[in-house]
């Protein structure tokens, strides 16, 4: 493994559950695979990010009992608010609310 290529994210996934389920140190489980510990510690930091920041927004039923012929939502997250009618882009709603989460 000491050949300088670029492994896959499916290759690293299992290089890191490899470690983890080692037993080892990460300087012990690099020499003994042929990586370089900060190699490593680098790829389970940026899974790590990925994690953090991959929030799943579950969609849950909403029933209101309004007579309007256009029904609408208002959603406020920090300062923010939106309002959401009838109809709506989710997958734009979606994207919103994400950038919102990080800024607020």
């Amino acid at each position: 493994m000491t050949e300088s290529r670029r492994w896959s994210v499916k290759e690293w996934d299992e290089y890191i559950e490899n470690y983890r389920s080692s037993g080892l140190t990460a300087a012990q489980w690099c020499e003994i695979n042929g990586f370089k510990p900060n190699q490593l510690r680098w790829q389970i930091t940026k899974r790590q990010k990925l994690h953090a920041n991959s929030h799943s927004i579950q969609w849950i039923p909403l029933h209101t009992e309004s007579s309007s012929t256009s029904p609408k939502v208002s959603v406020k997250i920090g300062q923010a608010e939106i309002v959401v009618s009838d109809g709506f882009n989710k997958e734009l709603f979606t994207e919103v609310v994400h950038s919102l989460l990080k800024l607020c």
